[in-house]
């Protein structure tokens, strides 16, 4: 769920999106796993219920999932306690507030899967700086702005139609800011692209501070 809200859990979320949206991330959440090369701490932004995370799991010391919906909190937890994985945690909260606490560079990567064109426009960069300044480097994964009419764009489209007016105004105002790139220069950050994937539609890229490499 996106940040820059009070926390609050849609109908679907906890069980019901672990059944019918994660199936469809699956390979996704698998693919952003395997980009990451060993290492110390990893913070997941807007985790949901937790797929990235255990998929992160065995690539880090630490991997904390943060999210503002509840419910995913909740079963996400619950997952937890059956994997018994002492190394992961989840974390309620807006990420503007809930890492404010955290020195500079506590983790060593931090991970947001279409995470940023849910937030409205306003929330979108200080998140941006409150997530680089407490990791090292963002891998960011989310629409690519524009994004392409093909059949994939098409199909893309209609989900964030779905979603609800609130989530389309916001996947609209992320698409009028530029996607990434534009979201990253907004919070004077540095953006590096680093592929797109989905038939072009969806870009991968790494967002960090200028002094950080």
């Amino acid at each position: 769920m996106s940040e820059g809200r009070v926390p609050r859990s849609r109908f679907y979320d906890g069980r019901l999106y672990a059944r019918t949206l994660d199936p469809l991330l699956s390979r996704l959440h698998q693919y952003v796993a395997d980009q990451v090369e060993p290492t110390g701490r990893i913070l997941d932004v807007g985790c949901g219920t937790g797929d990235l995370v255990w998929r992160l799991a065995p690539k880090a010391d630490e991997v904390v999932g943060l999210e503002l919906s509840p419910a995913m909190v909740d079963y996400a937890n619950a997952r937890r306690a059956e994997k018994s994985l002492s190394s992961v945690s989840f974390v309620l909260g807006d990420a503007r507030r809930a890492l404010a606490h955290l020195p500079d560079r506590h983790f060593d990567l931090a991970t947001a899967v279409f995470v940023l064109h849910e937030m409205p426009a306003a929330a979108q960069a200080p998140v941006l700086s409150e997530v680089t300044r407490v990791a090292r480097r963002l891998l960011c994964v989310d629409f690519r702005a524009p994004m392409p009419w093909n059949l994939a764009g098409i199909r893309n489209r209609f989900f964030e139609v779905t979603a609800g007016g609130e989530h389309f105004r916001s996947y609209r105002e992320f698409q009028r800011e530029g996607g990434l790139p534009g979201t990253a220069g907004r919070a004077g950050l540095v953006f590096e692209h680093v592929r797109y994937i989905d038939a072009r539609t969806t870009e991968v890229g790494l967002i960090r501070r200028r002094a950080d490499r």
